[in-house]
């Protein structure tokens, strides 16, 4: 709970006994902040299954609310779509799902005012009329078509059934969502939506803008705990979050952005009083998650929505440290459910989800193996070393020694590869002349490769077992040994045959290059043309063209015929690989197809 004042030497204390208390670094395996931020919180109590939840407030609280009930809670919210779907006279226009929704701190208490009879709507000052006998319902958001009088009366009555549902929750989840609030004075209300601009042109005086400021934002809250309490039961719990969802549009002459940060930040001030001041009222970090998570991860083109998966990420997280499910997940289950997000789509997530088992589990060997491969794929090569390196000073691990090796190889570090490549050989190696596993001995036929240890490399490759998924690879690398070793017949016979067996643009790529080392320009350009033709981008392929058309100029005039016969000839290369009937529409009248 925050504290407002504290000695000395119980801030001292504080500080110390507090391990989230510094940034993290970005090379910490752990860094809370990477990916999708998850500021740490502490929950001063427990959600148990079977619990009555009521959500109130925008986006944020209908994503809630739908996890909430698929982990076996009670949510009374969810009960208005069913109650709304059987009277046809009220499937208006709009998000049926956002009926609920509310943004305004001072529009929330009205609401439940009428819910439990201490004020009662009133048709003629709470709603506007929009034509003959057609009403606007100004506590609805905006975009709900206008209905007949005894529809809203039957809508209200619906919600109204929803907010009674107070009396027996045992949590009241509230999202803040802004401060541009509009202000009613005919009903001396605040209400939970721009007015239709007809009202305004009809009755100029009736609705204000104002912008709420911190005082006013704390008594409405105060206001509304005060309401909670009389209505809800006896112990309840008040969470209360920021809505990360920014303001779509101002109405002030600020930048959007501008007033959006202030009307963030006052809502966010307004929330720690109160949760000083009352010891059931606690704060979720969801707002902080999203916004100090990178922009382009965390929201949507419109740059106003929040990308479903950080949605997701921070449900989950609020209801597994709440319901305790947390510490509970065995380290194989997270690496698995990790794995399936990234399956999904969701790479993000499941790189979050080892992070945090990780802060929790530091030094499980699978974990650290799960988390630097992960980390590795995120571009984060170095805290995955460190995870690695840390896990081989406190025992011997083969799966990490070729995962370095891979990681050197891929970055230029080819003498730390083979350093990492051979240790890891020597535990399955017992006698010199067993045969090797290729899944083992890879990183070390590419690192001496690169090192120029030809001939090692290519005893290693004859002694390497492999299946026949993976001859083609023991062939190419072959291939390039023995051409490196001069023995060009061997070379161009393995490069063959490596291409026979699979259409793979690298094992192309190599031999193009191959054909082109030795003079034979031609036949390389009809692999070059190949590869381009499924590979536009490839760096090999584009290198031997460029030299191909360099040549041709070279040559001046008396290659001209020569130049127009290659490029006659990569036309009908390409066509060759067309579809049947593509070829037929593109074939000359007097050319056989």
């Amino acid at each position: 709970m925050p504290v407002r004042r504290m000695s000395a030497s119980d801030a001292f204390d504080a500080l110390k006994a507090n391990p989230d208390n510094r940034w993290p670094t970005r090379e910490d395996p752990a860094n809370r902040f990477a990916y999708f931020a998850d500021p740490s919180f502490k929950p001063r109590f427990s959600l148990e299954p079977g619990q009555r939840i009521f959500t109130i407030g925008s986006c944020f609280a209908r994503n809630v609310e739908r996890a909430l009930a698929d982990r076996g809670f009670d949510v009374p919210t969810l009960a208005l779509h069913g109650a709304l779907g059987d009277d046809p006279s009220i499937n208006w226009g709009g998000d049926r799902g956002a009926v609920l929704n509310n943004y305004v701190p001072a529009a929330i208490a009205p609401q439940i005012r009428w819910a439990f009879g201490q004020d009662a709507f009133d048709l003629e000052r709470h709603a506007f009329q929009m034509g003959r006998d057609r009403y606007v319902d100004l506590q609805l958001p905006s975009g709900f078509r206008p209905l007949a009088a005894e529809a809203i009366a039957r809508r209200r009555d619906a919600i109204s059934t929803i907010y009674r549902s107070l009396a027996g929750s045992h949590v009241v989840l509230i999202t803040l969502g802004l401060i541009e609030a509009w202000y009613d004075t005919l009903s001396c209300l605040y209400v939970n939506c721009p007015p239709p601009k007809s009202a305004i042109r009809s009755d100029p005086s009736r609705f204000e803008l104002h912008i709420l400021d911190y005082n006013e934002v704390v008594a409405s809250l105060e206001e509304l705990i005060a309401l909670l309490g009389r209505v809800c039961p006896k112990g309840h719990r008040v969470i209360l979050t920021v809505s990360p969802v920014p303001l779509q549009a101002t109405f002030t002459a600020s930048d959007v952005a501008v007033a959006n940060t202030y009307s963030k930040s006052v809502l966010r001030a307004a929330v720690e009083p109160l949760v000083a001041r009352h010891e059931h009222i606690e704060y979720f970090p969801s707002y902080e998650s999203v916004i100090l998570t990178d922009r382009s991860i965390a929201y949507a083109n419109d740059q106003v929505h929040i990308e479903g998966a950080l949605v997701r990420f921070n449900v989950d997280r609020m209801i597994r440290r709440y319901a305790g499910a947390a510490g509970g997940e065995a380290v194989t289950d997270v690496i698995e459910r990790a794995r399936a997000d990234m399956q999904a789509g969701l790479f993000r997530a499941g790189l979050k989800r080892l992070q945090k088992a990780w802060a929790e589990n530091a030094g499980d060997p699978a974990l650290a193996l799960a988390l630097a491969r992960a980390q590795i794929r995120a571009g984060n090569g170095a805290v995955a070393e460190k995870l690695l390196l840390q896990l081989l000073d406190a025992k011997e691990n083969v799966a990490a020694r070729n995962l370095l090796a891979r990681y050197y190889n891929d970055t230029g570090r080819h003498q730390e590869a083979a350093l990492h490549a051979e240790k890891a050989s020597e535990a399955f190696v017992v006698r010199r002349d067993r045969p090797l596993r290729l899944n083992g001995s890879l990183q070390r036929i590419i690192a001496y490769y690169h090192l120029n240890r030809f001939e090692e490399g290519l005893a290693l490759l004859d002694r390497t077992t492999h299946d026949l998924v993976s001859r083609p690879l023991v062939i190419y690398w072959k291939a390039r040994f023995l051409e490196k070793l001069g023995r060009v017949d061997e070379a161009e016979t393995f490069y063959r045959e490596c291409n026979q067996l699979a259409e793979q643009v690298a094992y192309q790529s190599a031999f193009a290059d191959f054909l082109a080392a030795q003079g034979r320009w031609a036949e390389a350009a009809e692999w070059v043309d190949r590869i381009l033709v499924v590979s536009p981008g490839d760096k090999t392929a584009l290198r031997l063209r460029a030299e191909l058309r360099r040549r041709e100029i070279a040559a001046g005039p008396l290659r001209q015929k020569g130049a127009r016969d290659w490029f006659v000839g990569l036309a009908q290369r390409v066509g060759r690989t067309l579809p049947f009937r593509a070829r037929c529409e593109a074939a000359a009248p007097d050319e056989p197809v």
